[in-house]
């Protein structure tokens, strides 16, 4: 007994170690990784807010992926949409600067352009895939730079095709998003320096743009679906913009309410609302109607995440350029419709400094948001603490329509007047505030002015 055990156990040692094969699924994660992360950039934009009542600039992280071999390169807009300086590390290690060629804010998604002038390495670009091709469960790998981790990767399935969120979702910046898009869902981790990352299938596909995660919440995040990056980063970088019609309409479900309206096919938009002066009230639309065609387009939207699909419809069609409308009433009646070109989402921000506060210009979308009769005046972004206008009592979202009971039209306007005022002792605003105008005085201290020029 004792021979036959020495004898195995011998066997045994002198037998090489046993080699683990790696299995095709591993395999293909291996594969699809390597196929992505020469095209993974690290991104460290300087950018510039408003929100404290200052102009203030601070570096953030986000992430990014190189999707040509002349350096163009798509993120969010939310990283670099705003960005004054852009610093890319790209997978040797090296750091080059970029330029922003372009943002849309409405997607969340941005365009910037590696400087490769002093690079002596080569680009290797990601490929897009098609989101039309996912499946709920299909694998995927999220990769970018979690918590400013560069070159991370995380893994999960799929777990919704097309999550849509009601209400507003509002950038950093102030801007609405996603009301044209519905939302890759996955349960690969997503956590802040991820946004502007890829998400990826086994083939090594771009799938989507991460976006953003849940806080408090296990694993559940969300991209943008490639389908839409390819439409948008097309324009992007061909206009530098995504313009987009208007109408003044907003749907809602028709999940449950057919029969109430006299259908019963499950077709058609249900119009909840309509902009006051908008191109919708013009051509005599009105909530509770049904509308089925849109341009030539069957529209239909039974639930929510039907609702982007109708929006980027409207938004497609051509500005200033009349379209027809078929309503579900008896006979399907055709009425004419004229949209307008919706412009940008925000207007520029100034710092008045000397006066305490930061406003924007008013555009065309704050007036629908905040229900203004026009764009004329300011829109406040914020108070500065102690500061003339904070003392005043001016708020963040006011309206300035005056100042010494003179009109103010514009933002260009104000600054030519700040410009002008700079030794102003008192300065009288009139703003609008909700529906009320309410008047403002800012009590100005040019003590520390008196003093340098008495130097």
């Amino acid at each position: 007994m004792k021979v036959c055990i020495s004898v195995t156990l011998l066997i045994c040692l002198l037998l090489p170690f046993p080699v683990f094969a790696v299995s095709p699924y591993q395999q293909e994660i291996y594969s699809a990784r390597d196929r992505v992360l020469p095209a993974l950039i690290h991104i460290q934009p300087v950018v510039i807010d408003y929100i404290t009542g200052r102009e203030k600039k601070h570096s953030v992280v986000g992430s990014g992926i190189i999707i040509s071999a002349d350096g163009y390169a798509v993120t969010n807009y939310h990283v670099a949409g705003r960005a004054e300086r852009i610093i890319c590390t790209l997978h040797d290690r090296e750091q080059v600067p970029a330029v922003l060629i372009g943002g849309d804010p409405a997607t969340d998604l941005a365009v910037i352009k590696l400087d490769l002038s002093e690079y002596s390495g080569k680009l290797d670009p990601a490929v897009f895939g098609s989101s039309s091709d996912l499946q709920v469960g299909q694998t995927v790998l999220a990769l970018g730079s979690p918590l400013a981790l560069s070159r991370s990767l995380s893994k999960g399935v799929i777990s919704t095709l097309n999550r849509f969120f009601p209400g507003n979702i509002r950038l950093p910046s102030g801007e609405k998003t996603g009301k044209y898009n519905t939302w890759l869902q996955t349960d690969a981790a997503i956590n802040p320096g991820n946004s502007g990352g890829p998400l990826v299938n086994l083939d090594g596909e771009v799938m989507g743009i991460n976006t953003r995660g849940v806080f408090f919440a296990e694993n559940i995040g969300f991209s943008i679906p490639v389908d839409i990056v390819k439409e948008v980063t097309a324009k992007l970088i061909e206009f530098g913009k995504v313009d987009r019609s208007w109408i003044g309409v907003h749907a809602q479900p028709l999940q449950d309410l057919e029969s109430f309206f006299g259908t019963e096919t499950n077709r058609g938009v249900l119009i909840a609302s309509i902009d006051p002066g908008s191109p919708a009230e013009k051509a005599g639309l009105k909530a509770g109607q049904i509308i089925l065609k849109y341009n030539g387009h069957d529209v239909s939207a039974r639930f929510e995440e039907e609702l982007p699909a109708f929006y980027q419809i409207i938004a497609s069609s051509p500005a200033n350029t009349e379209v027809e409308v078929v309503l579900h009433n008896g006979d399907d009646k055709v009425i004419k419709i004229i949209p307008r070109a919706l412009g940008a989402l925000q207007g520029d921000d100034f710092d008045f400094e000397k006066w305490g506060f930061t406003a924007k210009a008013i555009t065309n979308q704050m007036a629908i948001d905040r229900r203004l009769d026009d764009t004329l005046g300011v829109f406040v972004t914020q108070s500065a603490m102690a500061g003339a206008a904070f003392s005043g009592g001016l708020h963040r979202g006011d309206v300035i329509m005056e100042l010494n009971n003179k009109p103010v039209n514009s933002l260009d306007e104000l600054k030519t007047t700040y410009d002008e005022m700079q030794e102003a002792e008192k300065i009288l605003l009139t703003i609008n505030r909700s529906e009320t105008r309410r008047l403002v005085l800012m009590k100005l201290d040019n003590e520390e002015d008196t003093e340098d020029d008495e130097k």
